[in-house]
């Protein structure tokens, strides 16, 4: 591993990670991934902590309405709020996840921000380095 994808995902939506019943996450662009690399999965506000860890079991691009119409029973997600989140959109991105892992203590962006000056979590993703991600799970 060269680097970690680090997302930030809705509480909802994590809880539905961790529950299995969500297992492809959505995405509006497709980050840098492959196989077997690993996400850091965020929860944003009102959690606002790394809860967990995963992998890429793929990646796939597809149009709106197809992706729906093959995996929508494992986005976790109505299809009212799906259509509404890509809307204007011509592709939709599914990164489906493997090895999910729930870390034993949330790291809180309090403590993300003293291992990394200036931190602010992203809006959709960002990439850790090695380094980066040795620092983190430390």
């Amino acid at each position: 591993m060269d680097r970690a994808l680090f997302i930030s995902v809705k509480p909802e939506f994590v809880e539905k990670i961790f529950n299995g019943s969500k297992t492809i996450e959505l995405r509006k662009s497709a980050p840098n991934v492959k196989k077997d690399d690993i996400i850091i999965i965020y929860a944003t506000s009102p959690v606002m902590a790394v809860i967990g860890v995963c992998k890429v079991k793929d990646i796939i691009s597809y149009k709106p309405t197809k992706l729906w119409n093959e995996y929508s029973d494992k986005f976790g997600i109505d299809r009212k709020r799906y259509f509404e989140y890509y809307e204007g959109k011509d592709i939709a991105v599914g990164i489906f996840l493997k090895d999910i892992k729930k870390i034993n203590k949330a790291i809180p962006l309090s403590k993300l921000r003293s291992k990394f000056s200036n931190f602010h979590p992203p809006q959709t993703f960002r990439y850790f380095d090695k380094k980066q991600f040795n620092l983190l799970i430390q």
